[in-house]
């Protein structure tokens, strides 16, 4: 167990790391102290432009070219002379002028082509280029760099478009499926600790000798105790997601509903998991008890409960398996789990195939490594391996 735990931790950290690359801010250009105010504006105001339809390169298009693009040779007064240094894109010599739609119609501008002389690899990834401008407006020049990135191209046949998109989104699958181990592993503690109550009031004994209002509240503590396990078993998790969030916007936050539910969920589950392994306990050590002195509660907590929770912890380790996969439907509510940053993933090339295999693999893997661990945390408690039925 240690070590599993050491792996995880490293696992995390790593991951980590990655995030960390990946979500660093990228620059497209760089400072400039000048005080000349024409050539600011140029700066400030020059736009690069398409070539498959003249249309302008905003920052984020920069920095994921997947066509040529042309680069404005003036602005206005000030010329602008380009340089590019780079194996995957080249630099035109000779300009070219094109017409570019603006609010006062179509003007002309004149241009250096930028051809994409090769996409790189996936396994090479972004390849980040330089373009060195230089401003010159009357006696004064000024430099200034900008910075494209040219992204990999998904490939068209299905097993080099699925090893494109395990490892683009890596980063995106990675995240995913450790937020799903995260809600199911917490969600299952807490449903496991809210089951204890709730199994306690299903449980309760009523006896002659006790006073009317004890009676009264032990009845009320059982009805309730039963109509919740009916209600969060009778329903769908996906249902009482879109209850709780859509309908009263619970904690303003959809991780935390998405959390709240699935605790409240497994709750019933495992209460009536409990239930079973409290009946499977002989009732001779429960006279035992008696005959030592020990009260109702005691008994519980002492005898019964303990050896319960022993039978019933193969279920509940089946109960949290089954939550890694019952977690995809909290995309409905909008958590990118594994599930929703799949979709995600799957609309940016329309490649639905290879992105949900993908994620169909990664499920299996987690749910098969789980199960492999319970099953020798079972085999050192010897205790016999009991299937649980999905939740939902």
């Amino acid at each position: 167990m240690l070590k599993f735990v050491k792996r995880v931790l490293v696992f995390i950290i790593a991951f980590g790391i990655i995030i960390a690359i990946q979500s660093r801010d990228d620059i497209y250009a760089s400072e400039v102290n000048t005080d000349n105010e024409t050539i600011m504006e140029a700066i400030e105001e020059l736009r690069f432009y398409s070539s498959y339809n003249y249309q302008t390169l905003t920052e984020d298009k920069l920095s994921q070219l997947i066509v040529d693009f042309y680069l404005p040779v003036r602005y206005g007064d000030v010329l602008i002379d380009w340089q590019l240094e780079s194996e995957y894109v080249e630099l035109g010599t000779e300009t070219e002028t094109i017409e570019i739609n603006s609010i006062t119609g179509y003007v002309e501008v004149e241009v250096l082509k930028v051809t994409i002389l090769e996409v790189p690899s996936v396994f090479k990834g972004d390849q980040v280029f330089e373009l060195l401008a230089s401003f010159e407006y009357l006696d004064e020049s000024v430099e200034y760099s900008y910075f494209g990135t040219l992204v990999p191209q998904i490939s068209a046949d299905f097993l080099g478009g699925a090893t494109y998109t395990l490892i683009r989104y890596f980063s995106l699958f990675v995240e995913g499926a450790l937020l799903t181990i995260g809600i199911s592993l917490v969600g299952t503690v807490i449903g496991f600790v809210l089951a204890l109550f709730i199994v306690t009031g299903k449980t309760l004994n009523i006896k002659d000798f006790e006073s009317k209002a004890s009676k009264i509240t032990k009845q009320v503590i059982k009805k309730v105790s039963s109509l919740y396990v009916i209600i969060f078993r009778g329903t769908p998790m996906i249902v009482q997601a879109s209850f709780f969030w859509f309908g009263l916007g619970l904690f303003g936050n959809a991780l935390l509903c998405g959390l709240f539910v699935v605790s409240l969920n497994t709750a019933a589950y495992i209460a009536e998991i409990i239930r079973g392994g409290i009946q499977s306990v002989d009732s001779g050590q429960t006279e035992a008890s008696k005959s030592l002195g020990m009260t109702g509660s005691q008994t519980m907590r002492y005898i019964i409960f303990p050896q319960a929770i022993k039978n019933s912890l193969p279920a509940i380790g089946n109960e949290f398996v089954i939550n890694i996969k019952d977690t995809a439907v909290l995309s409905v509510i909008g958590i990118f789990e594994l599930f929703n940053q799949t979709r995600k993933i799957a609309g940016m090339h329309y490649r639905q195939l290879e992105a949900y295999l993908i994620v169909a693999l990664i499920y299996l893997f987690l749910t098969y490594t789980v199960s492999s661990i319970l099953r020798q945390v079972e085999k050192r408690l010897d205790m016999p391996l009991k299937e649980l039925p999905s939740s939902n």
